[in-house]
């Protein structure tokens, strides 16, 4: 009997040497915190230098935005390139399991290569000083394929960005990032009503296109959906919004899509704007049994409306209609197959877009068999992201329905791939299925965070 007792004795304190070790083992785990270890960095033009993490976590994923990428980028792994003499804020993120937090600043600061040091000149203090050499940057040019004839993009879509590159000029617009950290997908009663006080007007109108056929002018219509007391005096930022496969530039004007934008303008939730009802179908017979519904053939007309659009469309509008242009006045936005199209469009020209929507986008973005149909895709997962002088300057939105087996998980699919190239976006799950239940309240929301000045 005291043999046993003792044998319990040694088996107990073994197990609670164990756990206790275990113990250890967590607290001490749990005391070692993720923490921002470069807080300040003196720099001078030209200089690289890496901004370090304590305790970085193995699955986390560490992002690093500055405050002004013209006078200092920082590549994700945290590498600060100085570019230009002043002070500039990088704000450090960590995203782990699925939860997103501020681990604090850096402070740069920027000094021009020759600032402390005594001029190599011998001359008299009175002698003209020697003049610093500016070197003019090489101006940057999209490296996005342009001929989408077939459903293929073989050539990555995100630039790599030159030392010498500078920013675009100061944007006149507000920043993107307050809108994508709004995270409210409501919308108000009666937002899609018909309301014939706060009503514009719809314009039908015939476009020459040279990008549908060989050698050949195929004219082509579009819904042009002008603010209420639009005038020419005034000049308007523009949205283009893509139907479903299978409809034209009737559907959304049937849907009354151009209710809600009317109604969003009078709720003081969007700027006003032109909206742009095309059909993007681009083929000779527009839609009208070509090809077979579901087939590679049908799908790549939807790939050349970037073409139609860019070439003939767009300088129609801008010629035609007062007009704001450059990318901080210009969107693109779609349902189902025209959400695929406005992904494609947006982040194929991206510096046409600033804002790019996709309620309920079809299959196709990446490499898919549905219906059928196979398809390489128009981009890869790795590909489908933005070019770092974009990352923080374009609003992307993508819907799904809870319902919706129309698309089933693609769009998921598509979110997924851009939180993983760390492309800050909003992703909504909206209650309902493949119809307007979802893409109405998906557009309004759209609309109410773009085009905003300062």
């Amino acid at each position: 009997m005291i043999k046993s007792s003792g044998k319990r004795v040694v088996c107990t304190l073994l197990i609670l040497g164990l756990v206790f070790s275990s113990s250890l083992s967590v607290v001490s785990q749990a005391a070692k915190k993720t923490k921002l270890k470069t807080k300040k960095i003196t720099m001078t033009v030209g200089q690289k230098k890496k901004i370090a993490i304590n305790g970085k976590k193995k699955k986390a994923v560490y992002r690093f935005v500055s405050s002004s990428k013209a006078k200092a980028s920082v590549s994700k792994s945290g590498v600060v390139t100085a570019k230009k003499a002043g002070k500039v804020t990088i704000t450090v993120k960590e995203t782990y399991k699925k939860k997103t937090k501020k681990l604090g600043k850096t402070v740069v600061t920027i000094k021009k290569k020759d600032d402390g040091k005594k001029p190599l000149t011998t001359a008299a203090p009175s002698a003209t000083p020697v003049a610093t050499p500016v070197v003019t940057p090489v101006p940057q040019t999209s490296s996005q394929p342009q001929n989408t004839e077939g459903p293929k993009q073989t050539e990555d879509p995100k630039q790599t960005e030159s030392p010498l590159e500078t920013e675009p000029p100061v944007s006149e617009m507000k920043p993107i990032g307050p809108y994508i950290e709004d995270t409210d997908s409501s919308v108000p009663e009666g937002f899609d009503k018909v309301d014939n006080e706060v009503a514009g007007t719809v314009e039908d109108i015939t476009y020459d296109s040279t990008v549908i056929k060989e050698d050949a002018v195929v004219k082509r219509k579009a819904k042009v959906v002008l603010p209420k007391d639009y005038s020419a005096d005034k000049k308007y930022p523009v949205v283009y919004m893509n139907h479903g496969i299978g409809g034209d530039e009737k559907v959304f004007f049937g849907d009354k899509v151009q209710n809600l934008i009317w109604n969003a303008i009078a709720n003081g939730d969007a700027e006003e704007m032109i909206a742009v009802f095309p059909s993007c179908c681009a083929n000779e017979t527009n839609n009208q049994g070509k090809y077979d519904f579901f087939s590679v053939e049908h799908y790549a007309a939807y790939n050349n409306f970037l073409n139609d659009l860019k070439e003939c469309l767009m300088p129609y509008i801008n010629e035609h209609y007062s007009t704001l242009t450059g990318r901080d006045n210009t969107a693109v936005c779609g349902f189902s197959m025209g959400g695929r199209v406005s992904l494609h469009i947006g982040f194929t020209l991206q510096d046409t877009f600033r804002y790019v929507g996709a309620f309920c986008p079809a299959p196709g973005i990446f490499e898919h068999n549905d219906n059928g149909v196979h398809e390489d895709g128009l981009f890869t997962s790795e590909t489908f992201t933005l070019q770092d002088k974009y990352m923080d300057d374009t609003l992307v939105m993508i819907v799904k329905g809870t319902n919706d087996g129309t698309v089933k998980n693609f769009p998921k699919d598509y979110t997924e791939a851009l939180t993983a190239n760390q492309v800050p976006h909003l992703y909504f799950e909206l209650p309902g299925g493949h119809d307007t239940s979802v893409y109405k309240p998906g557009m309004y929301n759209f609309l109410r965070r773009i085009f905003h000045r300062k």
